[in-house]
C-alpha cells in the first residue's frame, strides 16, 4: 500500500518538504501525545458550532469490576472531561494491533459500563488534581479556564454536572488510532446512531515524518450528520429563581424558598448556575464570598466545607461536620461534602437543620474575623 504524503511549505513558498505517512512504532507515542496535547481530539470536528475543549483527568485510570472491590481490573488509556462535564473515555490502538474489532469495542464498553457504575466523583476529582499537580497546574484554575468562568461556584457546579452525567450515562467513547479499519468504522457508526446518551467516535491521528520534521494530523471518523444533530450540545444559560422553583414539586419548592429567603435575611447571596444554586456568605477577613450549601434538581441538597478551610480552624469545621451528621439527614459524600436527597421537604427537622447551619456559620465567621482583627 502506498503511504500518503503531506507537504510543509517554507515562508518563501520556494521549498516544499514532503512528509510521508508513517505508522507509530509504539502505542505509547500516541498515548503520550494525547496527554500533552488533548486538542489532538479535534473538538471543532466533533461539534463545529460549540467546539469541545478538554481537561485530562488521568492517564491509565483504573476501572473497578464491582462496587465492593476497590482494586481495578482494567485500565483506561485516558479519561477527559469537556466543558459540559461529559466524561470522555479514550482508548488508543495502533493499526498494527491484530485484535478483532469486536474485542476492541467490547473492551471499551466494559470500561464505560463499570466506570459509570463504580467511579465516585471524589475519585475523579482527586485523579484530576493529581494530574494537574504533576503538570505544575492548579485544578480549579484549569476548570475555570475550561468554562471561561472565574467564579468558584462555577467550579463546584461543574463537578456536580460531571457526577450527574456519569450517573446518567451521558458519556463519550473515542477510539484513537493511526488508521481506523473499515469494520471498526461500521461498528462505531452503528453504535453512535443507536445510543441516545452515548456518543461513540473514532479519531484517526496519522503521523507524518520527513527531513527531521514530524506532524500529527487528526480526523474524526464515524460521526454522521444525523448523529451530530441529535447529540449536539449548545451553550446553556444560568437559571433564575423562578425557573428553578417552577421545576420543583410544590413541597420541594417550599423548602428551597425557605432556604433562599432565610439566607437572604442573614445578608447572604445566591449564585445561580445552569443546574442549580448555591448560597454564599461573606468572609470579611478575606473580602470574598464563600458558598456553603448547594441545591440541585431533582432533590439534592449539599453542604460544602472547602471554601471555609482558610478562614475557620479545622477543628471547628470537624465539629460542624459532626453536628450536621447528628441530624441524621446528611450522608458523607467525600472529604469536603455532605449530601442529602430531600424526600420529606415539609419536615420541620430540615428547617431546624438549615437554621442551625446559618447560626453556626455566622458565629464561626464572626469569631474568625474578630481573631484576625485582634492579631493585627
Amino acid at each position: 500500500m502506498n503511504n500518503g504524503r503531506i507537504f510543509l511549505i517554507g515562508q518563501d513558498e520556494g521549498r516544499w518538504i514532503p512528509m510521508v505517512e508513517t505508522p507509530y512504532t509504539q502505542e505509547e507515542i500516541l498515548q503520550r501525545a494525547l496527554a500533552h496535547y488533548p486538542d489532538l481530539l479535534p473538538g471543532d470536528q466533533i461539534n463545529p458550532e460549540n467546539p469541545r475543549r478538554w481537561l485530562l483527568v488521568k492517564r491509565e485510570l483504573g476501572v473497578p469490576g464491582d462496587a465492593d472491590n476497590t482494586a481495578s481490573i482494567w485500565s483506561l488509556d485516558h479519561l477527559f472531561l469537556d466543558q459540559d462535564g461529559i466524561p470522555t473515555f479514550v482508548e488508543c490502538k495502533r493499526a498494527a494491533d491484530t485484535r478483532s474489532r469486536r474485542e476492541v469495542v467490547a473492551q471499551m464498553l466494559d470500561y464505560a459500563a463499570n466506570g459509570t457504575a463504580y467511579w465516585s466523583l471524589d475519585q475523579l476529582r482527586q485523579a484530576a488534581a493529581e494530574t494537574a499537580r504533576s503538570q505544575e497546574l492548579d485544578l480549579d484554575e484549569q476548570v475555570q479556564e475550561l468554562l471561561d468562568d472565574a467564579d468558584e461556584d462555577g467550579v463546584q457546579a461543574y463537578w456536580q454536572l460531571v457526577e450527574s452525567n456519569l450517573r446518567q450515562g451521558r458519556i463519550r467513547l473515542i477510539f484513537v488510532a493511526d488508521t481506523i479499519p473499515r469494520e471498526l468504522r461500521r461498528l462505531i457508526e452503528f453504535l453512535n446512531s443507536k445510543m441516545a446518551d452515548v456518543e461513540v467516535l473514532a479519531v484517526e491521528v496519522k503521523q507524518f515524518l520527513g527531513h527531521g520534521q514530524k506532524a500529527m494530523v487528526p480526523r474524526v471518523i464515524g460521526l454522521t450528520e444525523a448523529a451530530r444533530s441529535s447529540k449536539s450540545t449548545t451553550p446553556k444559560q444560568r437559571l433564575t429563581r423562578n425557573q428553578f422553583l417552577d421545576n420543583c414539586s410544590p413541597e420541594l419548592a417550599d423548602f428551597y424558598t425557605f432556604v433562599l429567603d432565610e439566607g437572604h435575611a442573614r445578608g447572604h447571596t445566591t449564585y445561580w448556575g445552569e443546574k442549580g444554586f448555591s448560597m454564599r456568605a461573606l468572609l470579611p477577613q478575606e473580602n470574598r464570598l464563600a458558598s456553603y450549601v448547594y441545591g440541585y434538581p431533582p432533590n439534592v441538597f449539599q453542604f460544602y466545607f472547602s471554601h471555609f478551610e482558610n478562614s475557620i480552624p479545622a477543628d471547628k469545621l470537624t465539629t460542624l461536620r459532626q453536628d450536621l451528621l447528628a441530624f441524621n439527614l446528611f450522608r458523607e459524600s467525600g472529604k469536603k461534602t455532605l449530601t442529602m436527597e430531600v424526600v420529606k421537604p415539609a419536615e420541620e427537622r430540615l428547617r431546624q437543620m438549615y437554621i442551625f447551619i446559618l447560626d453556626e456559620l455566622d458565629r464561626l465567621i464572626e469569631e474568625s474575623a474578630t481573631q484576625t482583627e485582634d492579631q493585627s
